[in-house]
Protein backbone atom coordinates (compact mmCIF):
# COMPACT_ATOMS: atom_id res chain seq x y z
CA UNK A 1 0.00 0.00 0.00
CA UNK A 2 0.85 3.71 -1.04
CA UNK A 3 1.03 6.41 0.87
CA UNK A 4 1.18 10.00 -0.14
CA UNK A 5 3.34 12.41 2.55
CA UNK A 6 2.33 16.23 2.35
CA UNK A 7 3.92 18.76 4.69
CA UNK A 8 2.93 22.23 4.78
CA UNK A 9 6.58 24.17 4.69
CA UNK A 10 4.48 27.46 4.61
CA UNK A 11 2.66 26.62 8.37
CA UNK A 12 5.83 25.13 9.86
CA UNK A 13 7.22 26.46 12.47
CA UNK A 14 10.55 24.80 12.45
CA UNK A 15 10.19 23.32 16.17
CA UNK A 16 12.06 20.48 14.51
CA UNK A 17 9.78 17.88 16.15
CA UNK A 18 9.23 15.78 12.98
CA UNK A 19 13.03 15.17 12.54
CA UNK A 20 12.89 12.26 14.95
CA UNK A 21 11.33 10.65 11.74
CA UNK A 22 13.72 9.60 9.13
CA UNK A 23 11.04 10.74 5.49
CA UNK A 24 11.58 14.67 7.32
CA UNK A 25 14.49 17.01 7.14
CA UNK A 26 14.90 20.79 8.33
CA UNK A 27 16.36 22.83 5.57
CA UNK A 28 18.22 26.18 5.62
CA UNK A 29 14.63 28.05 5.66
CA UNK A 30 14.23 26.08 9.06
CA UNK A 31 11.48 24.79 7.85
CA UNK A 32 10.65 20.86 7.28
CA UNK A 33 10.30 19.44 3.94
CA UNK A 34 9.37 15.74 3.27
CA UNK A 35 12.59 13.60 2.04
CA UNK A 36 10.23 11.62 -0.06
CA UNK A 37 6.92 12.03 -0.74
CA UNK A 38 5.29 8.69 -1.61
CA UNK A 39 6.34 5.75 0.96
CA UNK A 40 4.91 2.36 1.42
CA UNK A 41 4.80 2.17 5.28
CA UNK A 42 4.15 4.77 7.32
CA UNK A 43 6.30 4.01 10.24
CA UNK A 44 6.81 6.93 12.18
CA UNK A 45 5.13 9.29 9.59
CA UNK A 46 1.69 8.96 11.87
CA UNK A 47 3.74 10.20 14.91
CA UNK A 48 5.31 13.23 13.46
CA UNK A 49 1.99 14.09 12.24
CA UNK A 50 0.38 14.04 15.71
CA UNK A 51 2.96 15.69 16.86
CA UNK A 52 3.27 18.50 14.90
CA UNK A 53 2.22 21.45 16.72
CA UNK A 54 0.68 22.82 14.20
CA UNK A 55 -1.00 20.29 11.96
CA UNK A 56 1.92 20.88 8.93
CA UNK A 57 2.07 17.36 8.57
CA UNK A 58 -0.86 14.93 6.51
CA UNK A 59 -0.56 11.57 4.65
CA UNK A 60 -3.37 9.82 2.35
CA UNK A 61 -4.07 6.53 1.52
CA UNK A 62 -2.98 6.37 -2.43
CA UNK A 63 -5.94 4.50 -4.86
CA UNK A 64 -4.36 1.55 -7.09
CA UNK A 65 -5.83 1.28 -10.33
CA UNK A 66 -5.28 -1.48 -12.23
Amino acid sequence: MAYSIALDSVACIGCVACTRCEYFEMRPDMKAHAVQEIVFELGCISNAAEECPVGAISYSRMSHET
